[in-house]
């Protein structure tokens, strides 16, 4: 980096306090990051959990449908019972399947974005303060 452009002091502190505002946003981007993750992971494992519940049930609605001799309207309140319990079964497939995959990988690509230009803009913010000594008072 070329550093000759700021040709005093002042222009030194300036360039500097920008840059290290900008190694601040990113940093607070990495931190955001970080607690989206943890979201996240939450988020996973309550889906899972979730899911877990409704497969229970959905079990137990296919073995009362399934018992010998139920009554009409036990059948029909346990049939629409399971049609809801499957949509909410998809959902909760799908939301999983958002959180993992794609959405991770992505988020992999952000954290290494992130963390290159906070080194870059950290390099910067040393290459001025030495530029800055080398600057008359």
């Amino acid at each position: 980096m070329d550093y000759s452009s700021l040709k005093t002091r002042e222009e030194c502190d300036l360039a500097k306090a920008e840059v290290e505002f900008e190694r601040r946003t990113y940093a607070n981007r990495d931190e955001d990051a970080d607690i989206a993750d943890v979201r996240a992971g939450r988020t996973q494992a309550s889906t899972t959990s979730q899911l877990a519940k409704v497969e229970a049930r959905i079990a137990s609605a296919n073995a009362v449908l399934a018992a010998p001799g139920i009554d009409a309207e036990l059948q029909e309140t346990t049939t629409d019972e399971l049609a809801a319990l499957q949509v909410q079964r998809t959902r909760l497939v799908k939301r999983q399947r958002q959180s993992s995959g794609l959405a991770r990988f992505l988020a992999a690509v952000d954290a290494e974005q992130v963390a290159a230009q906070v080194a870059t803009l950290t390099t910067i913010i040393a290459g001025i303060d030495a530029h800055r000594a080398t600057l008359p008072a």
